[in-house]
């Protein structure tokens, strides 16, 4: 087939597009400004979607989303129109052969039809969002609707869902997949009133795979709300803060999730000039506070709330360079063991006190994700005193082996846990939990959630 006048087609279109957004951008209230960002972003790589989203936050106020949709258009257009290049040199016309603006186009069921004949004509990104988008495919109507997938990013537990697919290794991804292809043939060949029932196992599969804990009908809960969710917290805390917004509680709430994050010495260096100044934190004013908290931002490096627990999935790491979960993914064991070695080795002993203090605390295996419950921890009185027990306990030799020995035992029992099939994970998190508590002769009670709430 001749590719020329569609292509040709596609790239008129792409280019009158990025004009007509760029003369309404004033008119666009911030849900469509959001909006927008979301749809593009969505049809995006990780690595090119990080650089392009990089400093931006739905969080931000109006005036500044504003000015970065103005900026980001541009970009966006012309990533699309490379993708449309390179989508050119593809023989075939198969799914490999699509722009990512047409797989998002398509409807489920025409995507799904077509993944059947060529089961790996989709990378692991593009699998995972289609997977994401059958889980709101709740009736038959849906799973052949065109602008499913449009709608599906109106809604914050579509990226939620992305995110914790992103974390099941590549081999668990696959084996998804294959479970799922031939229910979605069934669904083709079922009269309409069976399809919903066997779409309703599709999105039951997927739910299990990921260990989904809630009703699947809340999926379409909070259209257009933040993200990520409990992000005014979070966001403005670990990623380019908007710090003239935040309030003085907010701003000292971020100080310590950043500083969280850091080194004994790291901290000592960027808050000893205020030591000198001030009677204590708390005696900080604000405008000091909004310079402490970008420059902390500056100095973390890509560090978040979640690196500590989320490590050992997505390669969020805390002393080396953050690799994209992408690449994580596709790392063979033995490779993932020696960079988390590694990690565990640059820890000095109050980030190993808090990675212990985190996995322990976290009784739920999904609140090892969860950016909020990560959060929460830092209003604990129980996470200090937990942090001083396993300093005090092991941390107080020279060279702490004592403590560097129960980290890594740590880290191998999570990386563990993430290897197991979901339905196995929570059991796994126990034991890594006990191991904790039987080091620290920790009363058998604090494992229950309820013993330090």
């Amino acid at each position: 087939m001749d590719k020329g006048p569609r292509v040709e087609q596609m790239r008129r279109y792409i280019h009158s597009r990025e004009k007509e957004l760029l003369s309404t951008i004033t008119e666009m209230t911030e849900d469509q400004l959001r909006w927008t960002v979301r749809v593009f972003a969505d049809c995006l790589d990780e690595t090119s979607r990080t650089l392009c989203l990089e400093g931006y936050s739905e969080y931000h106020p109006f005036e500044r989303i504003q000015a970065f949709v103005a900026s980001f258009i541009p970009q966006y257009t012309q990533l699309a129109l490379a993708d449309l290049d390179v989508k050119t040199q593809v023989e075939g016309s198969g799914l490999s052969a699509l722009t990512e603006e047409e797989l998002q186009n398509m409807s489920c069921a025409e995507k799904w039809y077509l993944l059947a004949s060529d089961e790996e004509a989709l990378t692991p990104a593009q699998l995972r969002r289609e997977m994401a988008r059958l889980l709101f495919c709740r009736s038959y109507d849906l799973y052949c609707d065109l602008t499913l997938s449009m709608a599906a990013i109106e809604f914050p537990s579509y990226f939620e869902i992305q995110e914790s697919l992103a974390r099941l290794s590549p081999e668990d991804l696959r084996a998804l997949r294959n479970r799922l292809l031939p229910k979605t043939q069934e669904v083709d060949k079922a009269p309409p009133e069976a399809a919903d029932e066997i779409l309703l196992g599709i999105r039951e599969e997927i739910a299990r795979a990921i260990s989904l804990d809630r009703p699947l009908d809340s999926l379409f809960e909070g259209a257009m709300g933040r993200i990520p969710r409990g992000g005014d917290q979070v966001a403005e805390a670990t990623a380019a803060p908007d710090t003239p917004v935040m309030s003085r509680e907010e701003l000292q709430l971020s100080v310590k999730a950043l500083t969280d994050l850091m080194t004994v010495d790291e901290m000592r260096r960027e808050l000893s000039p205020l030591k000198d100044r001030y009677a204590s934190f708390y005696d900080i004013p604000e405008a000091d506070l909004h310079d402490l908290v970008r420059r902390l931002d500056e100095k973390i490096g890509g560090r978040t709330v979640l690196s500590f627990t989320d490590r050992y999935r997505s390669g969020s790491l805390v002393t080396r360079q953050r690799i994209s979960s992408e690449v994580w993914a596709l790392l063979p064991h033995e490779e993932r063991v020696r960079l988390l070695t590694e990690d565990d080795d640059g820890m000095d002993a109050s980030q190993m006190a808090r990675h212990i203090s985190r996995v322990f605390m976290s009784y739920l295996y999904q609140m090892l994700h969860d950016p909020t419950a990560q959060m929460s921890f830092l209003k604990e009185p129980f996470y200090q005193v937990l942090q001083d027990t396993i300093i005090t306990q092991l941390g107080k030799g020279g060279d702490k082996a004592g403590l560097r020995e129960l980290n890594r035992r740590v880290t191998r029992g999570m990386l563990e846990v993430e290897q197991r099939p979901p339905e196995e994970r929570q059991a796994m998190l126990l034991e890594v939990r006990k191991g904790i508590a039987r080091a620290l002769s920790l009363p058998e009670p604090l494992l229950d959630p309820e013993a330090h709430s």
